[in-house]
């Protein structure tokens, strides 16, 4: 049985639909992360499953008891806000323990959990400080630490890092990574960041206006993404989506300029949103023509930001500091490359390289 189940979850304001039907079973210890764009109902999927949001139509199971109704304090879960909220006048120990303290917890136990969370987030040493004298780094395993020591069936995270700066996000990615995969638990994990959901998640639901669009290990959405939403939204730099148009096996781009159709398209024709990550196109001497009007150096890679047949184009290479803005290039596109969607709905094409999602 999952640890947590989402079955048909809805949350609507009045004739405003929030949430629309999210399925989702989470395993004991596997990490899940919520992702989409400001206003895609990830935060409101996450308050609902921590009852801040009473929900609308649907069911929730933590652990296998029906919590649909229960008050926060009696769904075992333990949750980390993006603000810390931390109490400025409490001591770092005074913090982690408040919250069992509440709950009448034997001050022996109290003290082991506190120590033994402190140890395991490398904050022992700061303890007897308060939180205005620490780091944000170190405001935020406190605030780990204070979900750590209820030890809930789930652990509900809301865009914990987005205060940090990018250096500090990155070692604080690895430290949750490290620290879920320790403990064990389920955890549901809230971001807008791509990378931090690629890195950090077992599986990845992405979501856009209230609706899931894909549920997968990030490299089945980054490999096969169910629709244009989801190509353009997972990868950075994002995949190149451009219009297209199918016709005899060919996808035609513009005036001359064409690209072979994958094979397995079959007779299909009309227009298509064609998709190519960056990192797939290859520089070559011959090819589809590229016109070079920028370029991004990231150090140990290259980014031309181009134009292919009047359409604004990334190209990502190795290293490159031979090649000048202004420089007239090709590209080719291996076949397993190429993503084709449908230019009305979005969703993907299947082909005999792309499999179709089920």
């Amino acid at each position: 049985m999952a640890e947590v189940s989402l079955r048909k979850l809805r949350k609507t304001y009045g004739a405003v639909v929030a949430v629309e039907e999210v399925n989702l079973d989470i395993a004991k210890g596997e990490l899940i992360v919520l992702l989409g764009p400001s206003g895609c109902g990830k935060s409101t999927t996450l308050r609902m499953v921590a009852g801040l949001e009473t929900i609308s139509a649907g069911e929730l199971y933590i652990g296998g008891r029906d919590v649909t109704g229960l008050e926060p304090k009696d769904r075992d879960i333990a949750m980390v806000f993006q603000n810390y909220a931390l109490y400025p006048h409490k001591t770092i120990r005074g913090n982690l323990a408040f919250g069992l303290n509440m709950r009448r917890i034997d001050p022996a136990e109290v003290k082991k959990r506190v120590d033994a969370a402190a140890e395991m987030l490398d904050i022992t040493h700061l303890l007897d400080r308060k939180p205005r004298q620490l780091s944000g780094g170190q405001m935020q395993r406190v605030a780990l630490g204070r979900a750590l020591v209820r030890d809930p069936a789930i652990f509900l995270l809301d865009e914990p890092l987005s205060n940090l700066d990018a250096k500090l996000r990155s070692r604080m990615r690895e430290e949750i990574a490290l620290l879920q995969r320790r403990i064990g638990k389920a955890m549901l994990y809230v971001t807008h960041d791509q990378t931090e959901a690629m890195t950090l998640a077992d599986r990845i639901v992405i979501m856009r206006d209230g609706h899931v669009q894909q549920i997968g290990s990030p490299l089945d959405v980054y490999d096969h993404p169910a629709n244009a939403f989801v190509a353009g939204f997972i990868g950075s730099p994002e995949m190149n989506l451009i219009n297209a148009n199918l016709s005899e096996g060919r996808l035609m781009l513009g005036e001359g300029i064409c690209l072979a159709a994958p094979t397995g398209i079959g007779g299909s024709q009309g227009p298509v949103t064609l998709g190519m990550r960056p990192e797939a196109i290859v520089l070559a001497d011959e090819g589809l023509p590229f016109t070079i009007r920028g370029i991004e150096q990231l150090g140990s890679q290259t980014l031309f930001i181009g134009d292919l047949a009047g359409r604004r184009m990334r190209v990502m290479t190795g290293r490159r500091d031979d090649i000048r803005v202004g420089s007239s290039m090709k590209i080719t596109v291996p076949e397993a490359a190429i993503h084709l969607f449908n230019r009305e709905n979005g969703e993907r094409i299947a082909t005999g390289l792309n499999r179709p999602i089920h």
